[in-house]
């Protein structure tokens, strides 16, 4: 019992700790850098939506090859409630990682990954607004083990997108930046077997766009979720997250702007191949 009452007490100060704050402020000037850009957009029209249903389905297998380096792939299926389109993504990543890299003075975990995505866009009722893209990424994460069971990860990472459809006016070049915060919560050994149990990861991401493309250019991210361990290279993972996206069709010479607001309901299972 006093082991769990330190934990809670460490979590406490974790939220309240200058990292924490600092990184929170970072995605609000991430936002605040987005809120500057629509008031340059505020002479188009804007149509903002109600709330929509999305659910994803993601297959996340991994290999180890030895020397803290590890190959990553990705298997996506999204969709929309009503089914107006589907997407289908296939990812590769390679991810390295680092005791000390950047940062010296205290025990931490940096990585450096990147890899390129692949999305497939298919729509019911519009073709033309079915789309191919090649988004190639790259990034840097700083994870911190602040107790036993709290992980505090930071996640920097640029991406270009490369969009192609059908229509010949929607097909463009973005580049964006992508901050995300997270803390994972471990509860592995309590009430079950070391090595297995849940864990709570829960994520705040913001995303500039430099430069956006007519679709899918998120804004905002609130991931909270729930996963079970079965052993340290089985995991699966649920989230019941809200996105905010802007459908940006001034880009391709349109004066509309569409806002989203997305329930996004997201299971994953994830791999480890030694």
């Amino acid at each position: 019992m006093l082991n769990r009452l330190a934990d809670i007490v460490t979590s406490f100060k974790l939220v309240c700790s200058p990292l924490v704050l600092r990184s929170v402020l970072s995605v609000v000037f991430v936002l605040s850098m987005q809120q500057l850009n629509a008031q340059d957009q505020e002479n188009t029209v804007t149509d903002d939506s109600e709330f929509t249903q999305q659910v994803w389905f993601d297959f996340d297998p991994s290999w180890n090859m030895g020397d803290g380096q590890k190959f990553i792939g990705n298997i996506g299926y999204r969709t929309i409630m009503p089914k107006s389109w589907h997407r289908i993504i296939l990812k590769g990543s390679f991810e390295k990682n680092f005791d000390k890299l950047i940062f010296k003075k205290f025990k931490h975990n940096e990585k450096l990954l990147f890899g390129t995505a692949l999305f497939f866009l298919t729509t019911k009722d519009n073709e033309d607004y079915g789309s191919f893209e090649v988004r190639p990424f790259q990034g840097y994460q700083l994870a911190v083990n602040v107790s036993p069971r709290v992980v505090f990860k930071q996640l920097f990472r640029f991406e270009e997108r490369l969009v192609f459809s059908n229509d010949p006016n929607n097909q463009f070049f973005g580049l964006r930046f992508r901050y995300q915060v997270q803390a994972v919560f471990n509860l592995e050994g309590i009430l079950f077997g070391e090595g297995e149990g849940f864990y709570i990861p829960v994520a705040l991401e913001g995303f500039f766009n430099m430069v956006s493309t007519s679709q899918f250019n998120d804004v905002i991210r609130v991931t909270p979720g729930l996963g079970y361990q079965f052993n340290p290279d089985f995991k699966i993972e649920s989230s019941l997250a809200y996105h905010y996206t802007n459908e940006d069709n001034v880009v391709n010479g349109g004066d509309k702007l569409t806002r989203t607001n997305d329930i996004v309901f997201r299971f994953r299972i994830i791999k480890t191949f030694k």
